[in-house]
């Protein structure tokens, strides 16, 4: 996945906890959001 498809995802993401701040799924969307995070660092090294 490049860079910009992983920010476009990362984007995605943080949206669906916007707009669903309750939901149970939450805590694996923050984490596939911290993988992809980790992920765009690795790509800038």
């Amino acid at each position: 996945m490049g860079t910009n498809q992983i920010k476009e995802k990362i984007r995605e993401l943080e949206n669906w906890l916007i707009e669903n701040p309750n939901s149970p799924e939450r805590s694996l969307i923050e984490f596939d959001i911290k993988k992809l995070k980790n992920q765009l660092e690795k790509n800038y090294e």
